[in-house]
């Protein structure tokens, strides 16, 4: 398990979340659901950027943080 910070930017707000997952595809998947539950609009995949804070963490797989600001 990893420790990972995702982002999207739309045209006026930034997404961001902080997880717990088993790879890349499972942190977008996570960002994706998460995004939606809190009506952040739709989003694709491709439109996350995510980034491994911490390898080798103890799992499970978890949302720690998810919001958004103004761009």
């Amino acid at each position: 398990m990893n420790k990972y910070t995702c982002t999207m930017m739309s045209v006026s707000d930034i997404y961001y979340a902080t997880l717990i997952a088993e790879n890349d595809d499972q942190a977008r998947e996570m960002c994706i659901a998460e995004a939606q539950k809190r009506g952040y609009g739709n989003s694709r995949p491709r439109n996350w950027s995510v980034r491994v804070l911490e390898a080798d963490v103890a799992g499970p797989a978890q949302m720690i943080d998810c919001g958004h600001r103004e761009a």
